[in-house]
């Protein structure tokens, strides 16, 4: 897959990354107060109701729903959960439940169980650019900060049961957030989708349950390990003093000697990258 980066602000941070591991945000952390708000567009809901009852579940539907059962037992266990029927034509039968027409019903079991999912993922955030001004003024300690550069994590992050957790997947933007109705795959609109103001962000994003993450020795951080062949590049910012770019470079080769230190520029209100770091 390609190339992906990461911002971080402080060396320590890059340090840490390059020795393989990497940091999961818990949702109260993330910057974005709308991150897996409970959220439900009823007339998005009611439309999906119509529609599922009208045709029945295709076989990626059903498939989705494998993945909601696998999801809810994983981030909601407080939640007792109705079993998925095992073929297509009893999930169609349990759908025509006038239950599913109670909106006010629905609502409630959904705010309490995207509640309970909140308190149980975390959040690896990247992103497809390296050059975005906002970013590094935000992320990157204004330009005193680094990015990191990452590949093929879509190998150590291939996805599981629940269709959403432990994939490398890009953010999608949008006006209004959707949240989740009957059909199935918006499933992924808990994780993936966020308002289009942040769309110059370009996020890709892993969700990770905080059960399979290591907690560090403070307690404050969840974290994940990941191949050192997997960081591949680090880009200093361009008010970093040369003097500690060329001894990060030094500190960075000791753990891993591929991978490359470069500088980041900033000309005429354009970044891009110069020369390799000595």
């Amino acid at each position: 897959m390609k190339a992906l980066y990461k911002f971080v602000d402080s060396k320590e941070a890059v340090l840490a990354i390059a020795r393989g591991s990497l940091k999961f945000t818990k949702i109260e952390d993330l910057n974005d107060p709308s991150e897996l708000a409970p959220i439900m567009n009823r007339d998005a809901v009611r439309d999906s109701l119509i529609s599922i009852r009208r045709t029945g579940y295709n076989d990626t539907q059903f498939e989705w729903l494998k993945c909601q059962e696998a999801a809810l037992r994983l981030l909601s266990p407080e939640i007792r959960i109705i079993p998925l029927p095992p073929s297509v034509e009893l999930a169609n039968q349990r759908l025509a439940d006038p239950i599913y027409d109670n909106l006010d019903f629905m609502e409630q079991r959904l705010f309490k169980t995207i509640n309970l999912i909140r308190s149980h993922v975390g959040v690896l955030s990247l992103t497809e650019r390296f050059d975005s001004l906002p970013m590094w003024a935000h992320y990157g300690a204004r330009a005193k900060g680094y990015v990191l550069r990452f590949n093929d994590l879509d190998r150590k992050f291939p996805g599981d049961a629940t269709g959403s957790l432990n994939a490398v997947k890009p953010v999608q933007y949008v006006e209004d957030l959707l949240g989740v109705t009957y059909d199935p795959p918006t499933q992924d609109n808990l994780f993936f989708q966020k308002l289009r103001d942040w769309s110059y962000e370009r996020e890709w994003r892993v969700v990770s349950a905080l059960s399979s993450c290591q907690v560090s020795q403070d307690g404050k951080m969840h974290l994940r390990s990941i191949s050192l062949s997997n960081v591949t590049g680090i880009i200093c910012g361009w008010n970093i003093p040369e003097n500690d770019v060329s001894l990060l470079a030094s500190e960075v080769h000791q753990i891993n000697p591929c991978v490359e230190v470069l500088t980041a520029s900033f000309y005429q209100g354009h970044i891009g990258l110069n020369k390799r770091a000595k």
